[in-house]
């Protein structure tokens, strides 16, 4: 970058609402921290947090230290009755208001939201206005954590101007505000940035994903997975080669590059020990394997999000008796001295610029093109059909990356909605299907009876016309005149050729609007077929992807450019199966930016 402008970012502030609690019965005024503290308490309650006993014993922790209590007290020793009341009473409140003051209360915040969004959500690059993604700190929290993280519960306080750093080109106006420092510094996509008072780890405001700058990055990234697939071979024999290096850590380094490939796992660097024990390819502990008799090795442990890892494999001789040299010397770590900065530079020897990560970048694509090619598909198929190859494939790339989840606890509950859709559509579908085939019944025989009935009117003009020329024929042998009679028969004869055409006419009629009555009802049948068809393609999609978080491996994962390609061959549109937000983040593959590789 040459330039960037901006005007800082938003900073939430909590307002006080002079709430109090009771503490072993005494009552005590609450500073604004303190209260929201405790508000964010109260609104816990009714959770499984607050059955977590490591949850509580961290809050109430922190809350001690907040009120400036040398005692340690403990939950039971606290009443948030009047925090509680007050949640409560703002309930009742929106449960009350009228739809006219609950509209002008939306439009209020949406107005609000857009100011803030048009100052502090837009940034100058280099002369483009450029979005930001986050333009918004996170606010005061209790921290949730992952899994049986051991900060879960604690009190995360959200950062002050005066703990933020500014990423900003010395051209542009400074932000008011009392910020830690204003930098400049050019090659970096983020625009401000702090240390958590909690973990202390960095945490950045970036640009948006659809910045240019961001999306030649991703470009960059899949581009790389592609080279990867181009050189796999030649990486995998430089792999072998040296798992029997003389030098131990080349000997582990080429391990974990092995188990990386295999297993398709994060490389995992060592954290801080106040971190959940999650574990990647170079952290694995002697506790994670097992050497199984049949020859297989089993491995256990927790990935990144404390998600279960855990694959029973056959691996290459070299590597089981690297991991049993390994596991025997541990004392901690097998690979104690190889991380990610070793990992890429042992890659790099054969592909420049070539880290762990994008392994599961290539292997994540790779299953997702894989899937789509062998599916069949018509370009004819309905999208809910397209869809659902779509998601499936997405499915594929987060099963190879693990991508496993705790089953949402609506999950049920929607699955359960969906399927009685699907049963009160198909009961809907054959009641309409009854009722469709008494109407066309009925509608045929109300035809039929108006076509008899003219029918019938026609026997009878001929049976008339019968009638006059036998009394012709008898006038005449007597010798009587018969021209009334003869003028009585063209009159008839007329009226038959005329009945005769409206018969014809009426058959012609019957038949059209017959012929539109069926196509009306097919048209609704196949209506009701495709709407039968799409919630039960809903209701399979939900139950097979039930315990995989598809949005991570679409997100990060896939090459967005799989999704595009495939979509022009089989007609439907890479837009249909992404989501808004990551459209605008791959809006690349529909650009220039978008040069084949």
């Amino acid at each position: 970058m040459k330039q960037l402008i901006h005007n800082g970012v938003l900073i939430p502030r909590y307002e006080p609402k002079g709430l109090r609690i009771s503490v072993r019965g005494t009552d005590h005024e609450l500073s604004q921290d303190q209260e929201e503290m405790a508000l964010a308490w109260v609104k816990k309650l009714g959770t499984d947090y607050v059955k977590d006993k490591v949850f509580v014993t961290n809050f109430f922790g922190d809350f001690c230290d907040a009120l400036n209590s040398n005692e340690k007290f403990s939950q039971e020793d606290f009443d948030f009755s009047v925090v509680q009341s007050c949640i409560d009473q703002e309930k009742i409140l929106k449960l009350t208001l009228s739809k006219r003051e609950k509209k002008r209360l939306s439009e209020q915040r949406k107005a609000f939201k857009e100011v803030n969004r048009q100052k502090y959500g837009y940034a100058i690059v280099d002369g483009e206005r450029t979005e930001v993604s986050n333009y918004t700190v996170e606010p005061s929290c209790i921290f949730m954590g992952r899994g049986k993280h051991p900060f879960r519960g604690r009190w995360k306080k959200g950062p002050l101007e005066e703990d933020i750093e500014l990423n900003i080109s010395p051209d542009a106006a400074r932000p008011p505000g009392n910020w830690k420092a204003i930098l400049w510094l050019p090659d970096v996509m983020w625009i401000a940035r702090w240390r958590d008072k909690l973990t202390g780890r960095m945490r950045y405001v970036w640009l948006s994903e659809n910045s240019p700058l961001k999306q030649r990055k991703e470009i960059e990234k899949f581009d790389k997975a592609r080279e990867l697939q181009a050189n796999l071979a030649k990486i995998q024999i430089h792999v072998r080669e040296n798992l029997n290096a003389d030098d131990l850590r080349r000997r582990k380094t080429a391990t974990v590059c092995y188990l990386i490939d295999k297993l398709k796992i994060r490389v995992g660097d060592e954290k801080d020990p106040d971190e959940a024990d999650t574990v990647g390819a170079s952290t694995l502990r002697p506790e994670h394997i097992r050497f199984d008799e049949d020859g297989d090795v089993t491995f256990s442990f927790l990935g990144k999000d404390s998600v279960a890892h855990t694959f029973k494999i056959k691996l290459s001789e070299e590597v089981v008796r690297n991991l049993k040299e390994f596991s025997s010397r541990a004392e901690s770590t097998l690979f104690i001295g190889v991380d990610s900065e070793r990992v890429s530079g042992f890659l790099g020897e054969v592909l420049s610029g070539l880290s762990a990560k994008v392994f599961r970048t290539f292997y994540a694509s790779e299953a997702v093109e894989s899937k789509l090619k062998s599916t069949p598909l018509k370009a004819e198929d309905p999208d809910y059909v397209k869809k659902y190859v779509a998601t499936i494939a997405n499915l594929e790339a987060a099963t190879v990356c693990n991508h496993r989840r705790t089953i949402p606890k609506t999950w049920r509950l929607s699955l359960r909605k969906n399927e009685n859709r699907l049963r009160e559509l198909i009961k809907r579908s054959k009641n309409t299907q009854e009722r469709t085939r008494m109407k066309f019944e009925e509608k045929n025989e109300d035809w039929k009876r108006k076509i008899r009935k003219q029918k019938d009117r026609l026997e009878d003009m001929k049976q008339r016309l019968e009638a006059y020329k036998e009394q012709i024929a008898e006038k005449r042998q007597i010798g009587e005149p018969v021209t009334t009679l003869r003028r009585r028969v063209a009159v008839v004869r007329r009226a038959v050729t005329q009945q005769k055409d409206g018969v014809k006419d009426l058959l012609k009629r019957y038949e059209e609007q017959m012929s539109k009555l069926k196509e009306r009802l097919e048209t609704q049948r196949q209506r009701e077929v495709k709407r039968i068809e799409k919630t039960r393609f809903q209701v399979k999609t939900k139950r097979e992807t039930r315990d995989y978080n598809l949005g991570t491996s679409l997100k990060s994962y896939i090459d967005p450019r799989i999704y595009f390609r495939w979509g022009r061959e089989v007609g439907y549109d890479w837009k249909l199966y992404y989501p808004r937000a990551l459209q605008k983040k791959f809006s690349w593959v529909e650009t220039g930016l978008n040069k084949p590789t």
